[in-house]
């Protein structure tokens, strides 16, 4: 009985925090023209930002629904091959922790964490772990739709995009 006692006492701290669910949207693009530039920000709905990204190409989408202050969000896309008896990775794995610091009706959401991005074989050996500092991301659900992106690696070419919406 005292072990779920306790348990519940370390869990009301996080009830009493949590406000209310959001959706996490998160896009990670790579560079395929070279005279192709990613911008900060990009407005309008989802066709909208898709068609902004010409000149690159997606190498993952995320919509995680129902996320709340401290959620840690993790994503891994990669493909693995089998070249001449040595194993190639391409890929990322980003493992990102949501934040809530809404203030009454102002709403305020950050993301940010580390994303590995992996090139090994077909010529290439690239490990880089990236920090991505919490960056404010857009509530959708206030007027702007849009995505603000949370940083990008001039090494590969890659950029990171996300926002926010309601949870239904």
């Amino acid at each position: 009985m005292l072990k779920y006692v306790l348990g519940l006492l370390l869990l009301l701290p996080h009830l009493a925090m949590a406000g209310e669910a959001r959706n996490v949207n998160f896009a990670a693009f790579q560079k395929v023209d070279k005279g192709f530039e990613f911008e900060a920000v990009v407005e309008g709905k989802f066709s909208d930002f898709i068609a902004a990204m010409r000149g690159s190409q997606i190498l993952a989408l995320a919509h995680t629904a129902g996320a709340i202050d401290g959620d840690v969000i993790t994503l891994q896309t990669s493909v693995l091959r089998d070249e001449s008896g040595n194993l190639g990775d391409f890929g990322i794995d980003c493992q990102l922790s949501f934040k809530d610091e809404s203030v009454g009706s102002d709403p305020s959401y950050l993301l940010g964490g580390l994303c590995k991005v992996i090139q090994v074989g077909r010529g290439k050996n690239v490990r880089d772990t990236l920090f991505i500092p919490h960056t404010n991301i857009p509530d959708t659900s206030q007027g702007f739709d849009g995505w603000f992106m949370l940083d990008e690696d001039e090494k590969t070419g890659i950029a990171f995009y996300a926002n926010v919406s309601v949870s239904e």
